[in-house]
């Protein structure tokens, strides 16, 4: 298997696994709290995931189907602002949102090829390389998934569910990874 192919299986990969702790987090998010921020100017789920979808369409739309020459990740129709409004959608049309946006991404990512990882296209006129391009939006949303679990974890207070490894129980599950 060749460097590229083992990178994008990688990245493939470990970004179904963000989308999958957002959808966890989520899942656990009554939604009253859904449009609730922490601070001033601060995001809440409901913003976080409307900018994540719209970056993801104007990143990746023209991707969707494989790459082609002279493309530009920053779609003319997108209006960046609008995304940080709150727009008083339910729970159902932000998963929505957000599963339309992942769609987009990960179907841009599956069809992706190693050969295209040193090809060129533009984010706001700016020339990066597709692996740039990748590794760029991978930092951005999985920065964007982590604000989103930490909302919903502090939100949820006692009655949040770790997704990861549980404090104290880290021997137990070490022991568990070996025995398989």
């Amino acid at each position: 298997m060749s460097l590229g192919e083992l990178y994008l299986n990688d990245v493939r990969n470990r970004m179904r696994g963000v989308r999958a702790l957002g959808e966890a987090a989520l899942a656990q998010l009554p939604e009253a709290d859904w449009s609730t921020v922490l601070s001033v100017d601060g995001n809440s789920v409901a913003i976080l995931i409307q900018h994540l979808s719209g970056n993801m369409h104007s990143r990746w739309g023209e991707l969707q189907r494989g790459y082609r020459e002279g493309l530009d990740g920053e779609t003319k129709g997108r209006n960046r602002d609008t995304e940080f409004e709150d727009r008083t959608m339910s729970a159902v049309e932000l998963m929505t949102v957000w599963n339309a946006g992942w769609t987009v991404f990960l179907g841009a990512l599956d069809h992706a090829v190693p050969a295209d990882l040193t090809r060129t296209l533009t984010i706001r006129g700016e020339a990066h390389t597709v692996l740039e391009a990748v590794q760029r939006q991978v930092a951005h949303y999985s920065g964007h998934v982590y604000q989103l679990i930490f909302l919903v974890r502090t939100l949820r207070g006692a009655g949040w569910h770790t997704l990861s490894i549980a404090r104290g129980s880290s021997a137990a599950f070490n022991e568990k990874m070996r025995q398989r």
